[in-house]
């Protein structure tokens, strides 16, 4: 942690054109969540793959017996 205190969202009408655009730039975007982010998009494409891979080539996984 970085020893802050954690950001409050801003309200619809003090700023923030929505919530959304505070959740991307705050959660997303923001480079104290980098490593965290790149981890779930690698977790998430792995999956991903292997789903695909399984489709594709999931017959010769099991025996023909």
């Amino acid at each position: 942690m970085s020893g802050r205190a954690p950001q409050q969202p801003l309200a619809i009408g003090a700023g923030a054109s929505s919530p959304l655009t505070w959740f991307w730039n705050d959660q997303v975007v923001n480079p104290e969540h980098r490593a965290g982010n790149i981890n779930i998009a690698i977790g998430v494409t792995t999956f991903a793959l292997g789903v695909l891979a399984v489709r594709n080539f999931g017959g010769i996984l099991v025996p023909g017996f």
